[in-house]
């Protein structure tokens, strides 16, 4: 039987992204079987893979090189609990494969004997006579030169040890466990919207049922597991770490009424001048109270004075201690402590929230063109950050939609995007209706799902133009900041 490999792990091993791999699986009509593709399939669409580069080899090497710096081997490297038991199960499946070799090279051989034996009789046929030079040279041989193959499979078994594969039913999620974080704070990490709360062993939100593989435990929790939960493998995530590949039953968020409300007291890490009207405040929560939240949501925050303010959050999900706000302090309707020098690090200022239904329409397979009007950019930036962190399979447009240059007050960082990403395509748009750009990209708005933020005249005003131009009602998301 041909090896065969997960598509979510062949992307990664020939260096391309999952989304990249599918589109050429599906140009090249190549067959795939419950999500995997062989290795010599593999090799065929991708012949000139430079498995030297960007590979687990490579990561080996830079921990090497780095390997003075604890912290660098603690985000990369598993313990040596964890490691010692991947090599183990590794030591165990060559020790099974070596055997298997070496049965079937004994039958072979037997089978070569007798048919010899049959050859030399007065009653031989020349069928007989063919198929024992077939056998002959079929039998396996060493080879003096690693193969393509035998080189994929190579790296894939470097990233069994170094990594952990996780794949969430019934979803079929699937994301990356590295270094020594546990279940939770991967799966956050790469996006995942997975049910949890303190993250510290205490309230039980995150327990899931292990379907396979192995986990090991790396923090005690008070939370008590009932013995019918533990005979059906469940564990708390925030408490355990991935020893092998896994498949996990676990609930997932998909809307804004799965998000519980949530108060938190947080401190204020930084107030960045963004440009001269736009100040970014970065707030960071307790280690063991992060904020829950959705792509494109909204939160109130409350000021050491009682002032409050709704502001869409500009972060990613995947960073729920670290929470960023764009606030315009401009012809708006901010308090004054939160602009200009109002707040300062370690304040402390309340978030409470989660709200709003601003959120990525995920897996549609649509084109997304998100329109930013001004500091709307805030909760668009949050969205193609999470769509970053799923590794989205869709082609993405970002329109952000400016009086004058000054201010694109992140402007340098939508044009990495755009330099990084293969179909990420960033159009600054200074001082120009936005129906003049997309007819400028002839875009077929039929084909699209849109994220439109800015004032209320502004979505509005784009909101008509695009549903005249073709686009679908039900495909169309916006948020109006005040």
């Amino acid at each position: 039987m041909p090896e065969k490999l997960p598509v979510f792990r062949a992307a990664r091993l020939v260096g391309v992204s999952r989304k990249t791999l599918q589109e050429k699986i599906r140009q090249d009509s190549v067959s795939t079987f419950e999500g995997t593709i062989s290795v010599a399939d593999l090799l065929t669409l991708y012949p000139k893979a430079d498995l030297s580069k960007d590979s687990e080899y490579e990561r080996i090497q830079h921990i090497k090189d780095t390997a003075f710096a604890m912290r660098v081997r603690e985000r990369v490297l598993p313990d040596a609990e964890t490691l010692a038991s991947r090599l183990s199960d590794l030591g165990r499946t060559l020790v099974e494969t070596r055997a298997h070799v070496s049965q079937y090279t004994i039958v072979l051989e037997h089978v070569a004997e007798r048919l010899a034996i049959m050859e030399s009789g007065k009653d031989s046929q020349k069928d007989i006579h063919e198929l024992l030079n077939w056998i002959k040279s079929n039998i396996p041989t060493p080879e003096s030169t690693t193969s393509p193959e035998q080189e994929l499979l190579a790296h894939n078994m470097v990233l069994g040890i170094m990594s952990a594969h996780i794949k969430i039913q019934p979803s079929n999620h699937e994301f990356w466990l590295e270094g020594k974080n546990s279940i939770l704070e991967a799966a956050v990490r790469s996006g995942i919207s997975l049910n949890y709360g303190c993250t510290s062993g205490n309230c039980g939100l995150c327990k899931a049922r292990v379907v396979s593989g192995e986990v090991r435990k790396i923090q005690n929790h008070d939370y008590v597991l009932s013995e019918a939960e533990k005979n059906m493998n469940y564990v708390l995530l925030c408490s355990c770490t991935a020893v092998s590949d896994l498949v996990i039953e676990a609930l997932e968020a998909k809307n804004e009424s799965d998000i519980p409300h949530q108060r938190i007291t947080t401190k204020v890490k930084m107030a960045d001048q963004l440009n001269e009207n736009v100040l970014a405040l970065h707030l960071q929560t307790p280690r063991v109270q992060r904020l829950r939240f959705l792509a494109g949501q909204s939160v109130t925050l409350t000021s050491p004075d009682n002032n409050t303010i709704d502001l869409p959050l500009a972060s990613c999900p995947c960073d729920d201690r670290n929470l960023l706000f764009h606030i315009l302090h401009d012809e708006s309707n901010a308090p004054e402590i939160f602009v200009g020098d109002g707040l300062a690090k370690g304040d402390e200022v309340i978030v409470t929230g989660p709200h709003g239904h601003f959120l990525l329409n995920e897996n549609s397979g649509r084109t997304q063109l998100y329109i930013a009007y001004g500091t709307g950019f805030a909760p668009i930036k949050s969205l193609i950050e999470h769509a970053m962190a799923i590794d989205e399979n869709s082609t993405m447009h970002l329109y952000w939609i400016v009086d004058k240059e000054e201010d694109l007050y992140l402007n340098n960082l939508c044009r990495s995007w755009n330099d990084a990403l293969d179909d990420f395509h960033y159009h600054p748009t200074i001082d120009r209706d936005i129906s003049q750009t997309i007819n400028d990209e002839q875009i077929n708005l039929t084909e699209c799902d849109v994220y439109v933020a800015g004032t209320e005249v502004q979505t509005s005003k784009a909101k008509e133009w695009l549903y005249q131009n073709g686009l679908v009602k039900d495909h169309l998301f916006t948020n109006s900041l005040n």
